[in-house]
């Protein structure tokens, strides 16, 4: 496997953005996992743009298999005195594969501050079980990427599970030193929609969007992070749920929604 540093690095300028041909080892069946595409996009936004503020929050929208030739276009929106809001689209041979609007935002002094969303107690991952199967026995794809480990709730199609939630312990194999930022992006929707745990059995899911709210971005993803996942409702064919992120000292990282198609 790659690492995620060496993946990001295969991104190229093309035309009047950049292309990338979509890493088999960070896909999900016929396209690249949301958390990736995300990435490559968020890189291409970067990259196209000097002294950006820090981002605190993006939507996705993933339209179609990212697959193939992915080429990555961006347009800044509007550039203020301490924010810049850009979007981003990725088109494979196809057609749109994803789009996303990118809000970046300066620092300012705040008499407002609290965090209301601490960290769970769930027990460390050196004592907690495995997620999902890992090494030779995994199949292939992004997953083969991480390292998971079942702090609390249900694993998928769980039928002793009391509700669609899991806290998951996760870290890279391997970031090579990527952009704290892209790491978040890649690591924040690597884990399965929690709508799975109470599955009947195995079935196809696809994301159609995401949204991604910061609050503190490390300065390093090498380490553990849990991650946690609800799902709120589900119906007619979709789930509902929310995100979170925390780092291994018990920091929030970010929160998330996502909607999302199951075929179950």
């Amino acid at each position: 496997m790659s690492s995620l540093r060496a993946v990001v690095d295969t991104l190229v300028p093309e035309a009047d953005g950049f292309a990338v041909d979509a890493p088999v080892d960070w896909s999900q069946g016929r396209t690249l996992y949301g958390g990736i595409t995300a990435a490559f996009a968020y890189e291409a936004v970067r990259r196209s743009n000097e002294a950006l503020p820090p981002l605190r929050s993006a939507q996705f929208m993933f339209v179609g298999p990212a697959s193939g030739r992915l080429r990555f276009s961006s347009t800044v929106l509007r550039r203020g005195r301490s924010s810049t809001l850009i979007a981003a689209d990725c088109f494979s041979e196809e057609g749109t594969a994803a789009k996303a609007v990118f809000a970046f935002g300066a620092a300012r002094e705040s008499k407002v501050a609290h965090n209301l969303l601490p960290m769970p107690a769930v027990p460390a991952p050196d004592t907690s079980p495995s997620f999902r199967k890992e090494g030779a026995a995994a199949r292939p794809g992004f997953w083969n990427n991480f390292e998971t480990r079942l702090g609390a709730g249900g694993r998928l199609v769980d039928e002793t599970a009391d509700r669609p939630e899991f806290f998951v312990w996760t870290r890279y194999l391997d970031t090579g030193g990527a952009d704290p930022t892209t790491s978040l992006l890649a690591l924040a929707d690597c884990m399965p929609p929690a709508a799975m745990v109470v599955f009947p059995a195995p079935a196809p899911i696809s994301t159609i969007t995401w949204t991604i709210d910061i609050a503190h971005v490390p300065q390093s993803f090498d380490g553990w992070h849990l991650l946690w996942s609800e799902s709120e409702q589900a119906g007619q064919g979709y789930s509902l749920q929310n995100m979170a992120m925390w780092s291994g000292t018990g920091e929030l990282i970010c929160t998330g929604r996502q909607t999302i198609a199951i075929f179950a």
